[in-house]
């Protein structure tokens, strides 16, 4: 049995977005600090990484959406290591409501051992290996489309923004969270381009909801760098879809994050398709 650690805590109002829930993002930043109190408690601390010049550095982050959570709950969140690779680590993430037990979010972290001298790769002490006692194994978190349709000639939605002071973490760096919150953005601004902005969703018989999110990092944004988000509708499913989302830096092109976004559709039956008027306004039209 892998080594968990736990954490009870409850959700604050300054966490809760327009639909009075804690928005994608602040689970984000929920499944790192869990992260850094499950390593602190095993012994290896702030102090600890400072000391031997070592840190840990996300590489990837999948997200699978189940419950929401809103003003007072009590979550219990419980995460464990499940394998340790050469220089990386995968860490599981439960989170649940405390009061039922219900699921809100399952998620996996890729975790990468960094030499803070060097910032290159570093093999993981045998000694770190044992003390969180891996499962050895990751499950599959039900987050792609099911049989998927692939999108051939999507409308590209493109954003610019610079970096601001605020999005920067303690190192100097855009917040992990920051790159999802700027994705989950950049999808709202292009529907809203496509004639489906937020209160449109509202005031139909259907609705869309968060299922899943899937980020991969490939290298850290700076203050004041330029940012260039490129979203796109790139499969659909019998009751779900997703977004790709590239961000890339606005001045050389380079790659720094991309992000996959996928959203299930419900009415008041149950699960249904993608609405043909939506999938419409999101594909190019044929030309004759």
């Amino acid at each position: 049995m892998p080594k968990v650690y736990s954490w009870h805590f409850n959700v604050r109002s300054y966490e809760l977005d327009v639909s009075a829930q804690v928005a994608p993002a602040t689970y984000l930043n929920y499944l790192e600090e869990a992260a850094i109190q499950a390593s602190a408690d095993a012994g290896y601390d702030y102090d600890w990484y400072y000391a031997n010049q070592r840190l840990w550095v996300v590489r990837k982050m999948l997200i699978r959406y189940y419950g929401a959570a809103g003003y007072g709950n009590e979550l219990a969140l419980h995460t464990w290591v499940s394998d340790f690779r050469r220089v990386q680590s995968n860490r599981e993430y439960d989170l649940r409501r405390a009061d039922d037990d219900e699921p809100v979010v399952r998620a996996r972290g890729t975790w990468v051992f960094m030499n803070t001298e060097t910032m290159q790769p570093q093999r993981i002490p045998q000694e770190l290996v044992a003390e969180f006692e891996p499962v050895g194994e990751v499950e599959e978190l039900d987050t792609a489309v099911i049989d998927p349709i692939v999108v051939e000639e999507p409308i590209i939605h493109t954003e610019e923004r610079r970096v601001q002071r605020h999005e920067l973490d303690s190192q100097g760096h855009v917040n992990n969270s920051v790159y999802l919150a700027w994705a989950e953005q950049s999808l709202i601004n292009a529907l809203r381009v496509a004639g489906w902005p937020p209160e449109r969703f509202e005031g139909n018989d259907f609705a869309v909801h968060p299922l899943a999110s899937e980020i991969e990092y490939f290298r850290s944004a700076m203050d004041d760098e330029p940012i260039w988000i490129v979203t796109r509708l790139a499969e659909v499913g019998r009751d779900r879809a997703a977004w790709h989302n590239e961000i890339r830096h606005g001045a050389t092109g380079e790659l720094i994050a991309k992000a996959i976004l996928v959203r299930a559709f419900t009415d008041v039956v149950g699960p249904r398709s993608i609405p043909d008027a939506l999938q419409l306004a999101l594909v190019q039209h044929s030309k004759v």
